[in-house]
C-alpha cells in the first residue's frame, strides 16, 4: 500500500501528460497566425515541463514512507492541474494575439526555468513528497539565495503565466483560490520538518518564503 502511495505522483503525471496533449491539440486547432504559434509555443514548454517532473516522479518510490506530508503533495497536486486543465480545456477569451499573451509566455518560461534550477540545485534533497533524507542540510546557493521556497514561486509565476495566456475567468480563481492557498499549506507543513535542520531557522529569519520582500 505504501509503494503504490508513493507512486501516485508519477502515475497522476503521466496521466496528466496525456490528458494535456489530448486537451492542448483540441483547443489550438481552432486558433491561427501569430496567437497560434505562441499557444504551440506555450504548450510544448509546458508539455516538456511535466515529462521533467515526471522523471523527478520516477525516482519517489525509492525515498520511501513519510508521515510529514499531511495530504498536502495530493492538495497541491490538485490545485496545479485544476489551474492548467481549466485553462487549456475551458473556451479562451482572447480572439487575437495580445500583450497579456506576450507577458504570460516570458512568466511561464521564467517560471518553469526558475523552478527547474531549484530543483536541481537541491539535488536528493528534493522530493515530491515532505521529508528529511539522510545527510539534510540547509541549501542556500542558487535560488535558495533569494528565496526559501523558489521551486514554489517558479509553480506560481509559470502558472500565471499559463492563465494569461489560455485565459478565462475560471482558470484565474483555481489559481487563486486553490493553488496558491494550496501551496502556502504546504510550505507551513513543509517548515515543520525543515525547522528541524540545524541552520534552518537562522535562514529563514534572513529569507521570506516566497517573495522577497513580502512573505
Amino acid at each position: 500500500m505504501n509503494n503504490i502511495r508513493n507512486r501516485i505522483p508519477l502515475y497522476t503525471m503521466l496521466a496528466a501528460i496525456v490528458l494535456f496533449t489530448h486537451f492542448a491539440t483540441l483547443k489550438l486547432q481552432y486558433w491561427n497566425g501569430m496567437m497560434w504559434l505562441l499557444g504551440v509555443v506555450a504548450a510544448l514548454g509546458y508539455l516538456l515541463w511535466l515529462m521533467a517532473e515526471a522523471n523527478v516522479s520516477i525516482t519517489e518510490p525509492g525515498k520511501g514512507e513519510t508521515q510529514k506530508d499531511r495530504g498536502t503533495c495530493e492538495l497541491y497536486v490538485f490545485g496545479r492541474f485544476l489551474t492548467m486543465f481549466s485553462a487549456i480545456i475551458l473556451e479562451t477569451q482572447w480572439q487575437t494575439l495580445n500583450l497579456s499573451m506576450i507577458l504570460g509566455l516570458v512568466l511561464l518560461a521564467g517560471g518553469i526555468a526558475f523552478r527547474l534550477n531549484a530543483i536541481e540545485t537541491l539535488g536528493n534533497f528534493y522530493s515530491h513528497r515532505v521529508r528529511l533524507v539522510e545527510a539534510h542540510s540547509v541549501v542556500d546557493s542558487g535560488p535558495y539565495q533569494w528565496v526559501r521556497h523558489p521551486a514554489y514561486t517558479g509553480m506560481l509565476v509559470a502558472h500565471l503565466g499559463f492563465v494569461l495566456i489560455f485565459f478565462n475567468l475560471y482558470a484565474l480563481l483555481a489559481l487563486c483560490l486553490v493553488l496558491l492557498p494550496a501551496i502556502v499549506k504546504r510550505i507551513r507543513v513543509e517548515e515543520t520538518a525543515l525547522y528541524e535542520l540545524p541552520g534552518y531557522p537562522h535562514y529563514a529569519e534572513s529569507h521570506k518564503r516566497l517573495l522577497p520582500g513580502v512573505w
